[in-house]
C-alpha cells in the first residue's frame, strides 16, 4: 500500500518514513507539489482544504499502472493521523503528541492489518448534523451541496435526509486507510459534487467561511464512509480518536470549522 500525508506549508517535523508528503502548494523539500502537475487545483486550499490536494492525488494515482484489487491507500494530514491503537494523549482533552514522541511510533500504529479500514472515531453532534453545521457555517451551503449530491446520484434523497437529521459525524473523513478502488471512486464523485455546487450554488465568503465547500465535502464524505464500513465485517474496521501532533503538546481544536 501507499500512504500519503497532505501538507499546506513546510513540514515542521519529520513524517514516518513510509509517508509521502503531497500538496498543491509549494511547501519546500520533501513535499511533492501536485499543483505544478495539476494547476487547476493549485491554490484551492482556501476553499477546499485538503480536498484540493486529494483531487489532484486521485488523478496522479489513476495515471499510474493499475493496482491489485485488494490494495489499500493511507491518508493523513501534516498533523492529524488515524491510529490503530489508543494514544496516551487525547485531542478531545486538548492534548497532542510532541514531535519527538511522534517520531518513536512504529509503523503498525499507522497501518492496520491487511484489508482493514482505519478511520477516525465518529462523534455525536447536537442537535443534528444540519443543526450543528448551522451553528458554525451557513446552513444553505450544506443544503444546496447535499441537493447537488442527490441530483448527481451520489446519495439518495432518503439517505441525505436521514444523514442531515442524524447526530453522527466522522470528523476529518479523509484521514485513515481505505480500499484504493473505493477511495478513487469517492474522490471522483466528491469532486463532481464540489464542481457542480460551485458552478450552480457557490457563494464567495470571507475568513474561515471561505472553506465552506470543504466543510460540506466533509459531511458528504462522512456519509459515504459510513456506508462503506456498514457493509464490511466489523472485525475489519478500526475507528479511534485522531492523534494530533503539536510542538507544545496542546490541541485547541478549530471552533467547529473542521
Amino acid at each position: 500500500m501507499r500512504y500519503f500525508s497532505v501538507a499546506y506549508r513546510p513540514l515542521e517535523w519529520a513524517l514516518p518514513r513510509f509517508a509521502e508528503a503531497v500538496s498543491t502548494t509549494p511547501c519546500g523539500p520533501g513535499v511533492t507539489d501536485l499543483g505544478a502537475r495539476y494547476p487547476e487545483w493549485a491554490g484551492r486550499d482556501r476553499q477546499l482544504g485538503e480536498y484540493a490536494t486529494l483531487f489532484a492525488l486521485r488523478r496522479a494515482l489513476e495515471s499510474e499502472d493499475a493496482a491489485g484489487p485488494d490494495e489499500m491507500i493511507g491518508i493523513s494530514h501534516y498533523r492529524r493521523f488515524a491510529m490503530t491503537l489508543p494514544a496516551k494523549v487525547s485531542s478531545r482533552r486538548g492534548e497532542a503528541i510532541r514531535p519527538a514522541d511522534f517520531a518513536k511510533l512504529s509503523r503498525d500504529r499507522f497501518i492496520p492489518p491487511p484489508d482493514t479500514v482505519l478511520h477516525l472515531q465518529p462523534i455525536q453532534v447536537a442537535p443534528s448534523l444540519i443543526g450543528q453545521f448551522g451553528q458554525y457555517h451557513h446552513t444553505r451551503d450544506l443544503l444546496f451541496f447535499m441537493g447537488v449530491a442527490v441530483d448527481l446520484g451520489v446519495v439518495t434523497d432518503a439517505e441525505a435526509a436521514a444523514w442531515l437529521g442524524g447526530q453522527l459525524l466522522v470528523p476529518a473523513a479523509t484521514v485513515g486507510v481505505f480500499p484504493r478502488d473505493w477511495w478513487l471512486r469517492t474522490m471522483t464523485v466528491l469532486e463532481e459534487v464540489a464542481v457542480a455546487y460551485g458552478q450552480q450554488h457557490g457563494v464567495d465568503r470571507e475568513g474561515y467561511q471561505a472553506r465552506s465547500p470543504a466543510f460540506c465535502l466533509e459531511r458528504l464524505h462522512s456519509l459515504l464512509l459510513v456506508k462503506l464500513v456498514q457493509g464490511r465485517d466489523p472485525s475489519r474496521v478500526v475507528a479511534l480518536p485522531e492523534l494530533i501532533v503539536d510542538p507544545n503538546g496542546r490541541y485547541a481544536g478549530n471552533d467547529g470549522s473542521r
